[in-house]
């Protein structure tokens, strides 16, 4: 926008008839896992469950903020090793993008960590975080350096308080969706709404598009920038490219697992926002090589209630409720290198095809069991482990790296039909072609992807913005 160009934005949904969902949080639908999610509109194939890759191949305006529970922690330095670019190359567009979204920073260990300036932090955003979560991470670590500790970064909108339902959806959480209202009242950008996008074709130095619901649109363009999601994107360019190979598509595993507090001075006050209020980084090991395992601390009575009756049936109503107070759940992160599941792309008809690999899973969950008897004895907690659940793929909904960004190094060094994108996001051998989501991550870091999806675009829009 700055660059004065004339953009259009086209979007596969129908943006006017998508409405905010503001209920009392008894809408909830599961996964096969018995894993919940809130319900929201898209289109499922079966009534009584949903498939993440449903959800991931919806054609959802804003991000499905409801999805990603306005998790926007940044990945942390040595998450970018294997990447052709730096955290210190992303960290303004970091603080930008955390502007927008209205996200604090805290005087705690993640900061330090970090190395935010003190001017970022806002302490009075901690009046929304339940007094659970407080006492909680006010615990003494003494002289542990395995992991660090400190209050969720999450998106909330400027007008946010004490509220119950934020893990249900309600105004309180940030979505592009007033952004891109004003934009296009203002006519700031050019926009077209439900246009699915199937192909492009290169013409000189044209890019002419094609569209799966509609012969009638006929529009070029000089720039094109696909954020079209990890399963989409990749589809689009195999529909547009000639190639040999299949697409892998790596995921960060997600996990899930009930914990019952048992400190004092738990002073359970209701209303606070119920999105995760707490993390954990986990980057040192105990048992097993597996990289930094990512901890996310969430304390929500009314969504235990509702947990707790779909996994036990009616065994839940002889837990006492002075018991039920003290549950909260841990949902956590393994990176995509030690991820139990990757998957490929089909390049005869693009279907999924999902690799398990079994030899994983016992590392992982020997590494998982260790970390959180350590954490359970600084923090005064017992894991239920027996209820650990390892998510199936595309649970956590961070997937991506079909198409990596590799070095000028790296790209010299590839042979064959590997499709690959440079480190400002083109589409190596095809001119102004850019990927601007996960699909060019070089790998899925442990940890919410998408506030470092939102920074990259942001980077590859302003270093593309010259001709």
């Amino acid at each position: 926008l700055k660059s004065k160009k004339k953009i259009l934005c086209i979007d596969g949904s129908d943006f006017t008839n998508l409405k905010t969902n503001n209920d009392d949080g008894k809408k909830i639908i599961y996964c096969s896992q018995n894993l919940p999610l809130k319900d929201f509109k898209f289109q499922k194939k079966s009534k009584q469950y949903f498939n993440p890759l449903e959800v991931l191949e919806s054609k959802s305006f804003g991000g499905l903020s409801n999805v990603w529970g306005a998790n926007t922690l940044r990945f942390l330095k040595n998450d970018f090793e294997k990447w052709p670019i730096s955290y210190d190359e992303l960290k303004n567009y970091y603080d930008a993008c955390e502007e927008v979204m209205n996200v604090s920073h805290y005087d705690d260990e993640i900061s330090k960590e970090l190395k935010i300036n003190n001017n970022k932090y806002d302490e009075k955003k901690l009046k929304i975080y339940s007094n659970f979560i407080k006492t909680f991470l006010s615990r003494n670590k003494n002289s542990y350096n395995n992991f660090i500790s400190g209050f969720s970064r999450v998106a909330l909108n400027t007008n946010v308080s004490n509220c119950s339902g934020c893990f249900f959806g309600c105004d309180h959480v940030f979505n592009t969706r007033e952004i891109f209202k004003k934009l296009i009242t203002n006519k700031d950008i050019d926009y077209k709404e439900n246009l699915i996008l199937r192909k492009f074709l290169l013409r000189n130095d044209v890019i002419e598009l094609e569209f799966d619901n509609s012969n009638n649109e006929k529009i070029s363009a000089k720039k094109l920038f696909i954020g079209a999601g990890a399963i989409s994107t990749p589809k689009i360019i195999l529909n547009s490219i000639k190639t040999k190979k299949n697409l892998e598509i790596k995921e960060s595993q997600g996990f899930y697992i009930p914990c019952i507090y048992f400190g004092k001075n738990f002073n359970n006050v209701e209303n606070y926002h119920t999105l995760s209020q707490g993390n954990i980084l986990f980057k040192k090991n105990l048992k097993n090589n597996i990289g930094k395992i990512h901890y996310e601390i969430k304390y929500d009575p009314k969504l235990t209630q509702i947990s707790l009756k779909k996994q036990l049936n009616f065994l839940h109503y002889f837990i006492p409720n002075f018991i039920k107070k003290r549950i909260f759940i841990v949902t956590g992160f393994i990176n995509s290198e030690h991820s139990t599941y990757d998957a490929e792309i089909n390049l005869s008809d693009f279907s999924l095809k999902i690799i398990k690999h079994k030899n994983k899973t016992k590392k992982i969950i020997e590494e998982i069991s260790s970390q959180l008897s350590l954490l359970g004895s600084i923090y005064k907690f017992i894991s239920l482990k027996f209820f650990l659940k390892m998510g199936n793929f595309g649970r956590a909904f961070h997937l991506g790296s079909s198409i990596p960004m590799k070095s000028d190094y790296e790209i010299k060094k590839i042979n064959g039909d590997r499709l690959i994108s440079k480190s400002n996001g083109e589409l190596n051998g095809f001119k102004n072609i850019y990927i601007i989501d996960s699909t060019n991550f070089p790998n899925i870091p442990s940890g919410s992807s998408s506030l470092t999806i939102m920074a990259n675009a942001m980077r590859i829009g302003k270093e593309n913005t010259n001709d």
